[in-house]
């Protein structure tokens, strides 16, 4: 049965007889994906990594990647298979008492070069998958691991749905997760005993117990205001001395407030009445897009500053309103989304690698929609995708908007996205790229190198909708935007009357 849980005004669905989940919970990943914990990943399937290589823990006394176990249990080698044991009585309080949130426990080799084994929840023995049992003041009572896996530096694979689990010295991690809902009626615990069964043993080794902790702490709820908070539903936002460009899409040649739009044929308008694909209108009209089955590009919409202002700035904010339609999947690829750039039709863009000198870009990016049994399952991540001066490879970096969790977006609700971008001063790494996802900062990054000349200006607004990469759209797919505004300041959510 499906569970619903609520973070940040998102609304996330987990199945498979999942309990509720955390969005900054690592994931155990799934049998047809390797989207679960990894050496570099908490979540590989969001995008989310461990601030440390091989994952984040605290100790005993609050250290990060420190060296004080809750609990150490000797394993010695004898080749039998054998239980082994933790008084974990300390952690499991404080996570009861609300001290720390309950992100799981780290196993990890505190002395020893042995590798040992462990049976998981997938063993086929479920007499073997891993227990913790908890005693209280009223009773007394088992509970089994609701996720398990370890992390290995041998491989990028995710591990979750292995049979076993793997401790060593400095190369494999165990992390295993219990859900303390279900021991609720116990009262204060008085005991805790963490319970593994090891088949094999490589070597004698002294495992310790640490508690996870990664994430995001972020998690401010007020948004931040700006230039629309002065102008209820937007209206007269545009004569702002600050606003350069906005539109609601409201006028039947809505095409002529920009400088190229289309394509034609899949793109238009929608009116409030449509019920088309969970449409709800932010206000009146929006653009609707469309990638048909087969397609790639879907939205490819310029403002061109030069042409409509008679310049090019440095820096600039854009803030467009976005909603997901109810056909909304991503199932094979990623792909592009409007955002801002400076290509002059040279480089930055479909694999022409800039080098500083002859064009960027930062447009938005979508990722693969998050598969059941994640903790932002049903989620499409997004973020920025950007050729720039320093960049790697021949196509653009990803950078997903994953502060706070920001930048997960679910069907069949308007988004408030605005992004601020700065170029930098030539040749140094002073520019800026930032992301807001209702009011709430998203991403950051103040060390951009967009450029090496100031021949290079920012030249457009690209309202992009693309699938790929190279792999065609498996069905049709829709977007709807609104209220588009550019401006030389930070603008906001849109005020609404109260």
């Amino acid at each position: 049965m499906s569970q619903v849980f609520f973070f940040f005004g998102v609304v996330v669905s987990f199945g498979c007889g999942s309990v509720m989940a955390d969005p900054s919970d690592w994931a155990e990943g799934t049998k047809e994906h390797n989207d679960g914990a990894n050496r570099e990943h908490y979540n590989q399937a969001a995008s989310l990594r461990w601030a440390h290589f091989m994952g984040d823990w605290c100790d005993e006394e609050g250290i990060e990647q420190g060296e004080a176990a809750y609990a150490i249990a000797e394993v010695s080698d004898t080749d039998t298979l054998k239980p082994v044991r933790w008084d974990v009585t300390t952690l499991a309080n404080e996570w009861d008492k609300g001290t720390h949130p309950n992100q799981g426990m780290f196993l990890r080799v505190v002395e020893g070069a042995g590798r040992t084994s462990f049976a998981s929840r997938e063993n086929t023995d479920k007499n073997l998958s891993p227990k913790l049992e908890l005693t209280g003041e009223n009773g007394t009572v088992i509970l089994n691991a609701v996720a398990d896996t370890f992390l290995t530096k041998s491989t990028f694979r995710c591990q979750g749905q292995s049979p076993e689990l793997r401790v060593s010295a400095e190369a494999e991690n165990l992390l295993v997760r219990f859900d303390f809902e279900q021991a609720s009626d116990i009262g204060t615990i008085t005991n805790a005993t963490l319970l593994l069964h090891s088949p094999e043993q490589f070597g004698s080794a002294s495992i310790g117990v640490f508690r996870c902790n990664q994430g995001d702490t972020d998690v401010s709820t007020s948004p931040v205001l700006g230039i629309a908070a002065k102008y209820e539903n937007d209206r007269g936002i545009a004569k702002d001395p600050d606003v350069i460009f906005a539109t609601g899409f409201e006028q039947a040649d809505w095409e002529s407030e920009w400088t190229q739009a289309g394509p034609d044929g899949k793109v238009d308008t929608v009116d409030p009445d449509t019920g088309f694909k969970g449409f709800i209108p932010l206000q009146g009209r929006a653009l609707r897009s469309r990638i048909p089955k087969g397609g790639f590009t879907a939205l490819n919409t310029l403002y061109k500053f030069d042409e409509q202002i008679g310049s090019e700035p440095e820096e600039i904010y854009f803030r467009y309103h976005l909603r997901l339609a109810d056909d909304w999947n991503q199932t094979v690829q990623g792909g592009k989304l409007p955002g801002i750039s400076g290509t002059y039709g040279r480089a930055g863009w479909g694999g022409r690698k800039s080098d500083g000198t002859d064009g960027w870009s930062a447009r938005g990016l979508f990722q693969k929609t998050i598969p059941a049994c994640n903790p932002l399952a049903g989620t499409t991540p997004v973020g920025f995708y950007c050729y720039h001066a320093d960049m790697k490879g021949t196509y653009g970096s990803h950078w997903v908007w994953s502060q706070g969790y920001r930048g997960y977006l679910t069907t069949n609700r308007w988004y408030t996205i605005e992004q601020h971008c700065r170029l930098n001063t030539p040749g140094e790494k002073d520019g800026i790229l930032r992301a807001w996802v209702d009011g709430h900062l998203a991403f950051e990054k103040t060390d951009m190198r967009f450029r090496m000349t100031d021949e290079l200006k920012i030249e457009q607004i690209w309202m992009n909708l693309y699938h790929g990469g190279i792999t065609a759209s498996p069905h049709d797919q829709h977007i709807f935007i609104d209220n588009v505004v550019i401006a030389k300041k930070y603008i906001g959510p849109m005020a609404t009357a109260p």
